[in-house]
């Protein structure tokens, strides 16, 4: 019997995930390999990927691949060259120093047209001038700007590809237009030949070079199609639809709705990104620095594994016995001015375990969880100030939904149902759906998520917790506003 389907590489803030998904949506195998987004680069990075691709065997005869998609954690960019190579630079008090004059005079433009601002140091549209400027010699070498995933692309097919819900993270694209901000580049006096063309996801990037399948296994000549951001490609994995919002929880915690026309905060504290689907958007917040949380917990207090921290966490009851903890989930803002403590957040929170002395390690892993699911609701209601619409349940996806527990709390902290796919991770069916469509296996977007995304039944509140974590919220939410002060 040949095992056919799509493989999906997720190059992920914690990890690379590489996944074999049947066209009925089942992932058949996966292998994960860890890394960490901040000490992360091409040279360490490349091997794992490829040793994610070759531990899941797929050389044999027995197993038909219909093609290849990629997704990958947003907003970092890598610089390519003529010869292959990667373009390296180091970021310094320098490049911060431009990126806030980058800033100060382009960021509301950049903003109002991609809705994102160029964060110095980190964002494209805040790190090419400065590179430009500062060393005209790297610029002069680049061949491409590519956003993580379109890299990974351009490693298994020699070819340079972008898609809008990649490319809007750089700053200098047009979201409307779903197409790079021609203007803003030149008047940043960027090259445009770096800006790699534009394409919709599930096209067709090339296929499988033949030094790529000597090195991962993969047949030569399989077919790869556009991919895109793994939020995205998260809410693609639960069948969302316009209006619907949701949570892809995994190393951070984006909180979404589509839209069917880009919506922008007036007060520029959210994202507007462009959606996997023509004509449609989503209006982004972020709950920050969720799953890290949890994992900091489990490895600080010698857990077992999440199971136990999960098992003693649940023993404690609502409140945490008055620990609080703010370990880097947020209220998002995405604009000036960027707390050294929290890049994206609304307030310059330390991190901080407090209510009560000497917690205990279940106290504390309780008191993750609750945060965790504070911010996601804190973040809910962000969105619908600004969108003025309402919601009646949240569908959520990824690692963090793997928790019973969890998903509960998060339930009862939000007052409506939690829809969880019964396929967790989101993102890996969404990127698989891409495949499917794009090489023709489903005749259309619509088909394949109805072939290859199902629903669990969904977590439900109880009005009592409900009421009680109510309470709880708020004090959250001063606490932090005052120790944010201290």
């Amino acid at each position: 019997m040949v095992d056919d389907g799509f493989l999906v590489i997720d190059a992920g803030s914690g990890s690379v995930k590489s996944f074999l998904v049947n066209p009925r949506g089942v992932i058949t195998r996966h292998v994960e390999i860890s890394w960490d987004r901040e000490t992360w680069t091409t040279q360490e990075g490349w091997p794992m990927i490829v040793n994610s691709i070759k531990r899941l065997e797929l050389g044999s005869s027995e197993i038909h691949i219909h093609g290849v998609s990629v997704t990958s954690m947003r907003e970092e960019f890598i610089l390519v060259d003529e010869g292959d190579g990667e373009i390296q630079y180091s970021l310094s008090p320098e490049s911060n120093s431009h990126g806030e004059m980058t800033l100060k005079r382009y960021g509301t433009l950049m903003y109002d047209a991609s809705g994102h601002w160029p964060v110095p140091n980190w964002i494209a549209g805040a790190v090419l001038p400065w590179i430009n400027k500062e060393h005209p010699e790297l610029m002069r070498r680049t061949r491409s700007v590519l956003m993580l995933s379109d890299w990974v692309n351009y490693k298994l097919t020699g070819e340079t590809f972008t898609d809008g819900t990649s490319a809007c993270e750089t700053a200098l694209f047009d979201v409307m237009r779903n197409d790079w901000n021609w203007s803003i580049i030149d008047e940043l006096n960027l090259p445009s030949t770096i800006f790699p063309e534009v394409i919709a996801s599930s096209s067709r990037v090339g296929e499988i070079t033949q030094r790529i399948a000597q090195t991962t296994g993969l047949p030569q000549g399989t077919p790869v199609f556009m991919g895109g951001a793994d939020t995205q490609c998260g809410l693609l994995g639960m069948g969302v639809k316009d209006g619907e919002v949701t949570a892809v929880g995994g190393t951070t915690t984006p909180v979404q709705m589509i839209t069917g026309s880009p919506i922008f905060d007036e007060k520029r504290r959210t994202w507007t990104n462009n959606h996997l689907i023509g004509n449609e958007w989503i209006l982004e917040s972020n709950a920050g620095y969720t799953g890290r949380a949890v994992r900091w917990a489990r490895e600080e207090y010698g857990f077992i594994d999440y199971i136990h921290l999960n098992r003693e966490a649940g023993l404690i009851p609502i409140g945490s016995n008055g620990v609080l903890s703010y370990l880097g989930c947020h209220i998002f803002d995405s604009g000036p001015k960027y707390w050294e403590t929290d890049k994206l957040g609304d307030l310059p929170v330390p991190h901080t375990i407090t209510g009560k002395d000497a917690p205990s390690r279940a106290e504390v892993a309780r008191s993750v969880l609750e945060s965790n699911s504070y911010a996601v609701r804190g973040n809910l209601e962000q969105l619908k100030e600004i969108s003025g619409a309402d919601f009646d349940y949240i569908k959520f996806c990824g690692g963090n939904s793997k928790s019973v527990l969890w998903m509960q709390i998060q339930a009862d902290v939000l007052g409506v149902p939690v829809r969880i796919p019964e396929i967790r991770d989101g993102t890996a069916i969404g990127t698989a759906v891409l495949a499917a469509f794009g090489s023709g296996y489903y005749g259309s977007i619509d088909e394949a998520v109805s072939a290859m995304v199902r629903f669990r039944d969904a977590v439900l509140p109880d009005k009592k917790r409900h009421n009680e974590y109510s309470k709880q919220y708020h004090k959250w939410l001063e606490t932090r506003k005052r120790i944010s002060k201290l």
